[in-house]
């Protein structure tokens, strides 16, 4: 849904000259770890996998900052 939708648009409005870019969080989560494989991963009380979360968030505004900048 949501991730196809954002490709598709990224890739028309790069197509009429409009730079554009899709950050994916769900990218960042699974390069960061393969330890959860189910719902539990997005338990509010999973403080282990929050932290993960909190960090992938974190490095994707990072690297939207950087794509920004250039």
């Amino acid at each position: 849904g949501k991730t196809y939708i954002s490709k598709k648009l990224s890739r028309y409005l790069n197509w009429i000259g409009i730079n554009t870019r899709v950050f994916n969080l769900g990218e960042y989560r699974r390069h960061a770890t393969t330890a959860y494989t189910s719902h539990e991963f997005f338990r509010a009380d999973n403080k282990e996998a929050m932290a993960i979360r909190q960090q992938c968030a974190l490095d994707a505004l990072h690297d939207v900052c950087e794509w920004l900048v250039k």
